[in-house]
């Protein structure tokens, strides 16, 4: 192979930044920390507008669709713009309103009732059988409320220690608070004029991406698009009914905290398959301050209606939306909790499924340049053995039988 004097400039240039990138990657890092804080709220505008414009087109939708007078186009996006905005605070203020001081009190007489419930515990006789005599005296003689005593005082103390760095954090917050308010003024104004930034956006591929990869890119946006979109629709529609069918099953077994508990579970099952089992535990949780039977009674119901809504109606709510087998599902949800948290349970399904499809388009499209068949799925060999034993088997009892009829005549 030989070498141009472009290529040789080229890796030239390319060795002297991968020099300065190891050398200077302090100072490098440190600089790209900056910059990704200075264009955070215009990013996270962006992610903002992007949840918000699913539920400004179901609006727009319904809103005077079939009417052509100017005023109704004039105010039409204005309205639903607002319209989704204000959908979106009620939804977080129904929830802050019925869940959040629910689940403080329920946890503080949790906390209370422990000593109690410790003691009525440790004298039942099948605990005792379970748990060595030494640790049921300890349970017995511990001085729970001193333990509580002493946890809270350290809790406040803890709390008097960052007295002197109050201006700090209230600092650090009133900046997170100014992002915030920014962020929602970016994700206004992308989706007040959302045709006009998609049109410059498509304006720049067109001059800098070639015209063979011009489509590629624009397909595999569209992929990405779609992904995300049935995604999250799907997820929140899944939500309304999982918070639907545990409203009437608690109603139905007249169970404690039914609005609250609903709400909660069906916020919960938002986050991919962890999500669900945060809500049953929290719910659990509530409802065992009040009576453990009823706890009990909750769990048992709580998990076999998640078992029916897992394996009946979400596949149906899914099917036509990422397509993505559920060993897949869980990869994504792993991965991306360990690297984002929550943020990377959420994103990381639909990412993986973008992924997804554009290799199996990917792969597809190969296997049709290189006039490859497509491979038939593996079958289970033991399944298939399993098959022909019990064809076997029928066989001789088909035999068995026929011998036994031609016997009688």
């Amino acid at each position: 192979m030989i070498f141009e004097g472009k290529h040789l400039r080229m890796l030239g240039v390319s060795i002297f930044l991968l020099y300065l990138a190891i050398y200077y990657w302090e100072k490098i890092a440190g600089f790209l920390y900056t910059g990704f804080g200075a264009v955070a709220p215009v990013l996270l505008g962006a992610v903002l507008a992007y949840m918000l414009n699913i539920l400004m087109d179901m609006y727009e939708d319904y809103f005077f669709k079939k009417s052509e007078k100017p005023i109704i186009n004039k105010i039409r996006r204005p309205v639903c713009l607002i319209g989704s905005i204000v959908t979106i605070a009620v939804i977080i203020g129904v929830l802050v309103y019925l869940v959040i001081p629910e689940l403080v009190e329920s946890a503080t007489i949790l906390v209370e009732g422990i000593p109690n419930g410790v003691r009525a515990l440790a004298r039942y006789d099948w605990f005792q059988a379970i748990v060595p005599d030494n640790i049921v005296d300890k349970l017995l003689e511990m001085h729970w409320k001193d333990y509580i005593d002493s946890a809270m005082k350290f809790f406040k103390g803890g709390i008097g220690g960052f007295a002197g760095s109050a201006m700090n954090i209230a600092g650090s917050v009133f900046s997170k608070f100014v992002s915030a308010l920014f962020a929602i003024v970016f994700a206004i104004y992308f989706l007040g004029s959302k045709e006009k930034f998609q049109t410059q956006a498509l304006r720049v591929m067109r001059v800098v991406v070639k015209k063979d990869y011009y489509d590629k890119t624009l397909h595999y946006l569209n992929v990405c698009n779609l992904c995300f979109h049935n995604y999250i629709v799907g997820k929140l529609v899944d939500a309304i009914v999982v918070g639907i069918l545990c409203a009437i099953g608690m109603s139905v077994l007249r169970l404690p905290y039914v609005l609250m508990i609903s709400v909660f579970v069906g916020f919960t099952a938002l986050i991919p398959i962890v999500g669900t089992y945060l809500g049953i535990a929290a719910g659990a949780i509530i409802i065992l301050t009040v009576s453990p039977m009823k706890a009990l009674i909750f769990l048992i119901f709580i998990i076999i209606m998640i078992q029916f809504e897992a394996n009946v109606i979400y596949p149906k709510l899914m099917s036509n939306s990422i397509g993505l087998p559920g060993v897949w599902v869980l990869a994504a949800v792993t991965v991306g909790g360990t690297i984002a948290g929550i943020g990377g349970m959420l994103i990381g399904v639909p990412i993986v499924a973008t992924v997804y499809q554009i290799s199996r388009e990917i792969i597809l499209e190969r296997e049709k340049k290189l006039g490859l068949e497509t491979l038939p799925e593996i079958k289970n060999v033991s399944q298939e053995r399993w098959t022909k034993i019990k064809n076997i088997k029928n066989k001789a009892a088909k035999k068995t039988e026929q011998r036994k009829k031609n016997g009688k005549n």
